[in-house]
């Protein structure tokens, strides 16, 4: 039966598994501030860090600032691979999306055409 699944949402990541394969691409989302990948996997990329994104800013405003800082930490250290990826998220990022007044969309996409070799669809991703 094909209730609740959303096609859109399987990716093929090869060797590695789906988790593995979304924490790697969102590290070098945060490391690099874009990343340019096919149109399917920044579909499920977009969802997975804004998710996140998202739930870390709900943090701030749940808890006061020092029980916000250890959660955001703890979400962190299971969602990105780094640490100086992870500080770079929770000094600088975090405190501009909270500064903006954001509570969705912190990722925008651009559509940049076709791959040469296999003729997939580019995207590239940027932190808004």
């Amino acid at each position: 039966m094909q209730h609740r699944k959303n096609k859109l949402l399987e990716i093929n990541t090869g060797v590695k598994s789906k988790p593995v394969f979304l924490r790697q691409l969102l590290t070098n989302l945060v490391r690099n501030g874009k990343i340019t990948t096919t149109s399917k996997r920044a579909t499920v990329l977009k969802a997975y860090a804004d998710s996140m994104f998202s739930t870390l800013v709900a943090n701030t405003t749940k808890y006061d600032e020092k029980d916000a800082r250890r959660e955001n930490i703890k979400l962190i250290k299971n969602e990105i691979f780094g640490e100086a990826e992870g500080k770079k998220l929770l000094d600088t990022l975090l405190p501009k999306f909270i500064e903006s007044g954001k509570k969705s969309w912190f990722i925008t996409s651009f559509r940049l055409g076709y791959r040469v070799g296999d003729g997939a669809e580019k995207v590239l991703l940027k932190i808004a």
